[in-house]
């Protein structure tokens, strides 16, 4: 799994969660399992990539789902280096992926200044909050200061002990650095809003009863001024962007015991995403079924033994792989797949999916195209799969075995009318 597959998932989990956040929980009053809610859904939503279940992975509906994806969707494509750059001949040739990290990487570095920018000024704010002559009042961690000047300042004070008791500046850096992470993603930024909207329905809950009633509270938050502007990372009492919908859920009424069960509904899309998890894996291995010969028309492998033998593997401890990992596999591809000439002429691209057994000696065999494309890419990717160096085998209990592997190879056309392949 490369960098971008796994961030292209990790986002799509984030929307997931978020989603359903909006949907069923966002008007509730249960603030606190709201603000686990979020936490937790984030937080997994990183994780959730990394897990795969061999037993999901040899159903039949999830191979279906990872030919279908990889039809259309291929994150390691934009490695293959690009004919129409024109830089094979270069010691370090660029991909299209290699662009993208560094526009990434440029995005990240930008929010880690803005981000060690924001510290470096709230130190500052810490540090000199007594001599500030100012009606603001705010919290991080265990700092929280409410101006002298102030009135009702016993209420605001309850108010950012409240944040500080509860450890929301923690949510805050939390949600700055998944901000950091998956700062193209427009959803993390309604999501940092929304933990804070969350951090002030608690505080507000708890700083309410030191007035006679909520009106009056509300009142309080109306009356007084904004105070100054202070940094992205504080809980400031007065925040204006805030302020409608903290009065509004002071208004509103509690919601009912019965809307708990709104919480139990993510446990189907919990599991659809771990099911996504694993059908977005690179490699799903065939059907256990005995293994095919080769078509007459199809070139023989290079190496064969009996097909239908009964130790080949689907699912094993340590999948078998090309010598030198994927990127080598990729730039062997990329340098012996010929465009045929029918499939140029015709303006044919796509991809041809082929399955093969890794032998115990690393060799191919049992070589077969189990989707072709035709005019003349069938023909080419048994060339190129029979011209491969022998692979690492697979391995189960620290023993080497044969094994199932399935390798999509992908023809598209450049200017120059020539190949490039891909997984």
């Amino acid at each position: 799994m490369n960098w971008l597959h796994y961030l292209l998932q990790v986002n799509l989990y984030l929307a997931g969660f978020y989603g359903f956040y909006c949907i069923l929980l966002r008007r509730e009053t249960f603030h606190q399992l709201n603000r686990s809610f979020l936490l937790a859904g984030t937080a997994l939503a990183f994780f959730i990539p990394a897990i795969q279940s061999d037993w999901v992975r040899s159903w039949f509906v999830t191979q279906q789902v990872n030919e279908s994806i990889y039809a259309y969707y291929n994150p390691s494509v934009v490695f293959i280096r690009p004919n129409y750059l024109d830089n094979h001949e270069s010691a370090h040739p660029l991909a299209w992926g290699h662009v993208l990290a560094v526009v990434y990487m440029c995005g990240m570095l930008f929010l880690l200044g803005k981000f060690a920018f924001q510290l470096m000024r709230l130190s500052d704010l810490i540090r000199y909050r007594y001599h500030r002559k100012t009606n603001t009042a705010f919290a991080f961690f265990n700092h929280f200061f409410v101006g002298k000047n102030l009135s009702n300042r016993q209420t605001i004070e309850a108010h950012e002990r409240v944040h500080v008791r509860q450890l929301h500046s923690a949510d805050v850096v939390f949600f700055e650095l998944v901000a950091i992470i998956n700062w193209f993603n427009p959803l993390v930024y309604l999501m940092k809003q929304d933990i804070r909207l969350l951090h002030e329905y608690l505080a507000d809950e708890v700083a309410s009863k030191c007035e006679p009633s909520r009106a009056d509270y509300a009142m309080l938050l109306f009356s007084q001024q904004f105070g100054v502007n202070t940094t992205d990372l504080v809980h400031p009492f007065f925040n204006k962007s805030l302020l409608k919908p903290r009065i509004s859920m002071l208004q509103k009424t509690p919601s009912s015991t019965a809307a708990l069960g709104k919480y139990g509904l993510i446990l189907p899309v919990f599991g659809t995403m771990l099911f996504l998890s694993t059908a977005f894996s690179e490699q799903v291995t065939a059907q256990s079924q005995p293994a095919t010969p080769a078509k007459p028309s199809q070139q023989p492998a290079k190496p064969s033994q009996p097909a239908s033998a009964p130790d080949v593997y689907t699912v094993v401890d340590k999948a078998a792989g090309f010598p030198g990992g994927q990127r080598a596999m990729y730039d062997f591809l990329a340098k012996t797949v010929n465009y045929p000439k029918p499939a140029a002429r015709a303006n044919v691209e796509g991809r041809v999916f082929t399955r093969f057994v890794v032998e115990k000696d690393g060799s191919l065999s049992n070589i077969e195209i189990a989707k072709g494309l035709g005019f003349g890419c069938d023909e080419e990717a048994m060339r190129v799969l029979n011209a491969m160096p022998k692979w690492e085998p697979g391995i189960v209990k620290g023993e080497t075995v044969r094994s199932y592997y399935n390798l999509p190879i992908y023809f598209t056309m450049d200017k120059k009318k020539t190949a490039k392949a891909s997984k």
